[in-house]
């Protein structure tokens, strides 16, 4: 039988300590989530690999090193309101419920329903998961303290923006063909000012294309 147990430690030790992830809250949430639940039944046993895993249709979950320095970067505390865009089947949020107050964690039809299904096996008590288009964020009572995109992106729509508060932070990883960075945005006012923290790449999301115009 495969020992879920040692492969999440090994994780942790060789992947995301390794990457100068320092957080107490970060490691402990990592080593603590079965990372197997939250993918596919037929890919459960390469679960905590260094690298992306397919989710189904155009999806995937990002590799945990990656994940873990943006979540580092996102500095969630437990007085935190955090939008998760994108979850997958849940083990981002997941993870940042360990963190924070509530995360508000929005997916579209296709993995919606199992996400919730395996977040309320779970015991996930604090995560609310929307089904949505993940472009248009969510309409909820309060804006949030931080906001994350589990997914390659090449802009922010404005509607995202104005989910975040002021002050408040987003992280996401830009991509530009083969190569992408991670960058932490802080809302100042009306728009959220970008900073390069790290390279990184994550397959795009859909809705977060420029439109590419044609020019005859």
């Amino acid at each position: 039988m495969f020992d879920y147990v040692k492969a999440r430690r090994e994780m942790v030790d060789c992947q995301i300590r390794t990457a100068d992830v320092t957080n107490y809250s970060i490691l402990k949430a990592l080593s603590t989530v079965a990372r197997e639940k939250f993918v596919p039944n037929e890919i459960a046993s390469i679960a905590y690999g260094g690298t992306s895993l397919h989710l189904g249709k155009d999806r995937y979950l990002i590799e945990p090193r990656i994940f873990a320095k943006m979540l580092e970067l996102l500095k969630v505390n437990s007085n935190d309101l955090v939008l998760d865009i994108g979850c997958g089947l849940g083990y981002s949020s997941a993870i940042i419920s360990e963190m924070a107050e509530l995360v508000i964690a929005l997916e579209e039809e296709f993995f919606f329903k199992r996400a919730q299904k395996i977040l309320s096996e779970t015991s996930n008590d604090n995560t609310v998961i929307y089904e949505g288009k993940l472009s248009e964020g969510i309409n909820y009572e309060e804006k949030v303290d931080a906001l994350i995109i589990q997914g390659g992106i090449e802009k922010i729509p404005n509607k995202l923006k104005d989910q975040v508060k002021n002050g408040g932070r987003v992280v996401a990883i830009f991509v530009d063909g083969f190569k992408g960075e991670c960058q932490l945005g802080i809302k100042k006012g009306e728009e959220i000012h970008w900073n390069y923290e790290f390279d990184a790449y994550a397959p795009l999301l859909k809705d977060f294309c420029i439109e590419k115009k044609f020019i005859f």
